[in-house]
């Protein structure tokens, strides 16, 4: 009876965190200001610190959270190479918690091999950075190959945060989404 209950306030809680995945659309195609994407973020983010405590609460599985890297984990667009406040706060919570932080990108190349050292400066501890094999690959597919080689790692992954609809496609191989704001112009 406690698991039903248990899985209708997960149901209950997933509804109502679908209000909040997405921001806003920006009528006039101009970016908002940096002020505005920072409450459109975190307006997203809201409750992801009592999701990771419901996630993580009853077993001793290998956590993990997939996260996109460009203007998800480090702004490129306002304040380039800089964390991203409140996804940062939430890897922090998140590792404290004993989950591991996991790093999904569209980059190849030499700035794939350049993510793992931008991360850390921002402030992020790195589990695993997994990027496309070659600028030919895919964006959906590189990020659909990367989950699948961590759960073949043996990380269950609870949360997915990205900013693009790539960062969610394929299998639903992960917990809840978190779906920042691209305003149909931010990589």
């Amino acid at each position: 009876m406690a698991h039903v209950s248990a899985l209708a306030l997960s149901l209950v809680l997933a509804l109502a965190a679908l209000a909040h995945v997405s921001a806003p659309a920006n009528a006039a195609g101009k970016l908002p200001s940096e002020k505005q994407w920072h409450k459109d973020v975190a307006r997203v983010m809201d409750g992801s610190h009592r999701y990771i405590d419901r996630a993580t609460r009853y077993s001793h599985k290998k956590y993990a959270i997939n996260f996109d890297i460009d203007n998800t984990t480090i702004a490129s667009h306002y304040r380039p190479g800089t964390a991203v406040p409140r996804v940062l706060r939430f890897a922090r919570y998140a590792k404290r918690q004993g989950v591991d932080l996991l790093f999904n990108t569209a980059r190849a190349g030499a700035p794939l091999k350049r993510a793992r050292a931008e991360l850390t400066k921002a402030g992020y501890r790195v589990t695993k950075v997994c990027g496309r094999k070659s600028r030919q690959e895919p964006v959906a597919h590189g990020k659909q190959r990367c989950r699948a080689r961590f759960i073949r790692q043996g990380f269950t992954i609870i949360a997915n945060v990205g900013n693009h609809s790539t960062d969610f496609s394929g299998p639903k191989n992960y917990g809840r989404a978190f779906k920042l704001p691209n305003y149909g112009g931010l990589s």
